[in-house]
């Protein structure tokens, strides 16, 4: 079951346009069955609640930016339609571009409401920062529920507050992973540890907190493990990178990327698309080492 947007206003920006993922930031889809009773709650107006009847739920915190970010969202969610969960996304699929983000808005009172209470009410709070995006109001959300027990980050080291966001999870124990492969990977097996816990939830107190320490630490170590492979993996890369006389592309500030970055590898892809995805990456490397 999925619940629409509501009709919005005539100035509305389209928030689920297709957004290029030139970086690569996202990892193939893999074939999931659709449980019947997965379900996906997105803001609607008027105002519709999500209804928490599935054993798990789930929210997804992280960048929008107005429609800039990829769309982590919608991937996330096929990469999770074989639980039963519920899911409630805030990315709806329309936002005024007049709206004054002030308590006299019904608009935005209701879309920030509506996440103040989602973010309460679900078991998982899971955040994925678009490294190419400045995302203030999902450090915000961060601040607020690091230490809530419930959270699951992913960051890229090249999201331009990457130490801030790592130095946070580690301060409070908040598993986290730098790749979204990854992060798919340690997002469900939390979700395994609430269905688990869920399942023992006639158990004592004293039970139900031992289990849940035990599976906190498990999913701890899980991302430890995830990063520490993933780190491997990318060394190899650049020291390969490094014996083929290319290095990484190194952009200085996320303001230049959108400005000048972004729309010039837009431009190298359309010019290359018979070219395949390897050969394309190693010219775009070769030109932007501005040999």
């Amino acid at each position: 079951m999925v619940a629409a947007p509501g009709i919005q206003r005539a100035d509305s920006l389209q928030l689920d346009q297709v957004i290029d993922d030139y970086d690569h930031q996202l990892s193939p889809h893999n074939k999931r069955a659709i449980n019947p009773n997965f379900t996906v709650y997105v803001p609607t107006t008027p105002v519709t609640q999500p209804k928490y009847e599935n054993p798990a739920s789930i929210f997804l915190a992280g960048s929008i930016e107005m429609g800039k970010a990829i769309q982590w969202q919608e991937h996330l969610t096929k990469e999770l339609r074989d639980f039963e969960v519920t899911v409630c996304n805030p990315r709806r699929g329309q936002w005024s571009m007049n709206l004054n983000p002030g308590a006299t808005d019904d608009l935005f009172n209701h879309q920030v409401e509506w996440e103040l209470a989602a973010l309460e009410a679900v078991d998982v709070i899971v955040f994925f920062f678009d490294k190419n995006t400045l995302s203030p109001v999902t450090m915000l959300e961060l601040g607020l529920w690091a230490q809530s027990g419930k959270v699951v980050v992913c960051c890229h080291k090249d999201f331009w507050k990457s130490g801030n966001i790592h130095h946070v999870c580690k301060k409070y124990n908040v598993p986290y992973v730098k790749d979204y492969a990854d992060f798919i990977l340690l997002v469900r097996k939390r979700l395994d540890d609430v269905l688990e816990l869920n399942r023992l939830k006639a158990k004592d107190a004293d039970v139900l907190m031992s289990v849940g320490g035990e599976l906190a630490k498990n999913t701890l170590k899980f991302a430890d493990k995830l990063r520490e492979e993933r780190e491997t993996e990318d060394k190899k890369a650049e020291k390969e990178l490094e014996k083929a006389g290319l290095s990484k592309t190194a952009v200085s500030t996320i303001h230049q990327y959108q400005k000048y970055i972004r729309p010039a590898r837009k431009a190298f892809t359309d010019a290359t698309e018979s070219l395949e995805e390897l050969e394309q990456e190693r010219l775009w490397n070769k030109l932007c080492s501005f040999k």
